[in-house]
């Protein structure tokens, strides 16, 4: 479930009152189930807005995935954060005082606390151009994707890619740390956009290809069957949904 909202909602910040409702296959052995299987669709209400995913694979040639219900894609350019679970220790600010350093200084970056070792992960497709260790920065990789963004993960125990390796979304690139001037274990994610240093929480990226014109048809009535299922659950919270 997080992965499928991974470019939606920032999963640092659920609070109470959020709720979700999923709809997923199960599997049974002589009538016994055994695991859960895929997840079929999904609504996650986060912050009073309410977000839907839905499965949907044309044809057995093209490859599924997951669409809200305009038909829209949820996979976008960059994931929102570089791991799957953490917290957000530090935020991106021009003042900010330094733990280490003792004095007020910006913080061009977002920092999220790990335990040693979680594994860090690239937020977009690029091109690894640094992969090295500073005084500083400690162990950190840093990746342009595009003309446009180039991001840089920092203070790693140990890095996992090298200079001028191709790099996948979602694709492990290091290990949490706390080498280089850092009190801790966390990772420092750092964001530039047209050469400048900019806050990703911020950012609107673009959605990847929507549902095809061809098979909205067929898209819209799997949606109406799976929002008459929805409708017919109840989710466990005060507000009685």
């Amino acid at each position: 479930l997080a992965h499928i909202f991974a470019w939606s909602i920032d999963f640092y910040r659920i609070q109470k009152g959020d709720w979700f409702r999923v709809l997923y296959d199960q599997q049974y052995v002589k009538g016994e189930p055994v695991e859960s299987g895929s997840i079929r669709s999904a609504l996650f209400s986060h912050e009073g807005e309410v977000y839907s995913a839905y499965y949907f694979q044309p044809d057995s040639t093209k490859e599924g995935e997951y669409f809200n219900e305009e038909g829209k894609s949820l996979r976008k350019a960059f994931l929102k954060a570089p791991l799957k679970f953490s917290r957000i220790s530090s935020r991106f600010t021009l003042k900010r005082f330094h733990p280490v350093q003792k004095r007020w200084k910006a913080h061009l970056g977002t920092d999220y606390a790990a335990p040693a070792g979680t594994p860090i992960i690239a937020t977009a497709n690029g091109v690894v151009i640094e992969s090295r260790y500073t005084r500083f920065n400690g162990n950190y990789v840093k990746i342009r994707h595009n003309n446009t963004y180039t991001t840089q993960y920092l203070h790693m125990s140990r890095r996992a890619v090298s200079t001028g390796q191709h790099i996948s979304q979602g694709q492990v690139i290091g290990y949490v740390g706390s080498t280089g001037l850092a009190t801790g274990p966390h990772v420092c994610y750092r964001f530039w956009k047209n050469g400048k240093q900019v806050d990703p929480l911020k950012e609107k990226f673009p959605a990847a290809t929507p549902v095809g014109d061809q098979y909205l048809q067929q898209f819209n009535k799997q949606v109406e069957a799976s929002k008459k299922l929805m409708d017919s659950l109840k989710t466990d919270i005060a507000t009685n949904q």
